[in-house]
């Protein structure tokens, strides 16, 4: 099943401060495009670090904007740009936290989708009972999580994030939109999963780590043909489609800088953290 289909009630919206996800929106509203407002945290993290978004040495080159944090004024960095000024804010969709995001998007509603028809297909009772209430077969799914884990760009948590597996991602609070759930129902749900006889093709998504669904979705060589990913088959036919979708809305650098990413996310993370530690030794 396409991500395209059947679409999770879903829609991130990181301009707000509260749980923006809408029950009767399409999971394509995830890829519309975005003006993320990063928090001052943010930009001072990135002015400190002076984040470089590609590594030209050992990575696939698109150039994304960034900031010189040495030539920029920083009240007019942590300044809100006018919305009819005319300018471009330097944390637009271009910016590197925000594509990051954007990826973790991607990958986490392909995810979702992924499981739930699993769910459909394989669970074969009317209906299951969870924390005492009874739930009938149309609400057996997963339901989007708070978006904490999504907005969090910082090096030493997306590294964490990189090899957590998927059981406790999505086992996270979800979005405060379902109001007829308790707040952890995913965690519930899947504990219930472990429970029924025959769950194998799910439960064995819900021990691989994030990391290793990346690599799978992005058709790795070596581990799309490893049996032990097998109940990953389908997963991977989301990112054909990824690029064909993202260019119905996007210019061609934001398309290919998301792809970059999508091939390089462990890399671009990696040299973060060495070029940290070499920071500390100085």
């Amino acid at each position: 099943m396409s991500i395209y289909d059947n679409p999770l009630d879903y829609e991130l919206n990181f301009l707000s401060t509260k749980d923006c996800g809408n029950n009767t929106q399409l999971i394509n509203d995830s890829f519309e495009n975005e003006s993320i407002e990063l928090s001052k945290n943010d930009i001072l993290t990135q002015i400190n670090n002076n984040s470089i978004f590609f590594d030209s040495n050992s990575l696939d080159r698109y150039e994304i904007p960034h900031f010189n944090p040495i030539q920029q004024n920083k009240k007019n960095l942590l300044g809100r740009k006018k919305k009819n000024s005319g300018e471009m804010g330097k944390h637009n969709k271009y910016s590197e936290n925000n594509m990051i995001r954007k990826l973790k998007v991607i990958i986490k509603n392909a995810l979702l989708n992924f499981i739930n028809s699993k769910i459909k297909d394989e669970i074969k009772l009317s209906n299951i009972i969870i924390n005492g209430k009874n739930y009938e077969k149309e609400r057996f799914k997963l339901l989007n999580i708070k978006q904490d884990q999504i907005i969090d760009t910082s090096v030493e948590n997306n590294i964490k994030f990189l090899n957590t597996k998927i059981k406790d991602i999505l086992s996270y609070e979800v979005s405060g939109n379902y109001n007829n759930y308790p707040k952890d129902f995913n965690k519930l749900l899947i504990e219930k999963l472990y429970s029924i006889e025959n769950m194998e093709k799910i439960t064995c998504i819900f021990e691989i780590t994030f990391l290793e669904c990346l690599k799978f979705f992005r058709m790795d060589e070596k581990i799309i043909n490893d049996t032990k990913y097998k109940c990953l088959n389908g997963l991977e036919k989301n990112f054909e489609e990824i690029k064909v979708k993202l260019l119905k809305e996007n210019d061609e650098k934001y398309v290919n800088g998301i792809i970059n990413l999508m091939k390089n996310y462990e890399k671009i993370y990696s040299n973060k953290k060495s070029r940290k530690k070499r920071a500390k030794n100085i």
